[in-house]
């Protein structure tokens, strides 16, 4: 029992710090592409980031309810917002 709550533990610290590194890559992209990204070009880029689409929804929920994303008026593009956005 105790090992199967450690092989879990363990499994928990090594999602959450992949779903961290899917997160900054995903900044990372938007910083690269002057802080936005439409839906077309997450079409395009988050599958060569690793990034399938449910995970891509929830990452961008997650920011912005950090206050660090919004979508624009359009509602196809997210936009990076300061602190994050670094251009």
């Amino acid at each position: 029992m105790k090992r199967m709550a450690l092989t879990v533990g363990f499994f928990c610290i090594c999602s959450a710090a992949h779903a961290d590194a899917q997160k900054d890559a995903l900044i990372e992209a938007m910083q690269a592409n002057g802080c936005m990204m439409t839906t077309a070009q997450a079409n395009v880029q988050m599958p060569q980031l690793g990034i399938d689409q449910p995970t891509a929804i929830r990452l961008s929920r997650e920011m912005m309810a950090e206050g660090i994303a919004a979508f624009a008026a359009d509602e196809e593009t997210l936009l990076l917002l300061p602190p994050a956005c670094k251009s």
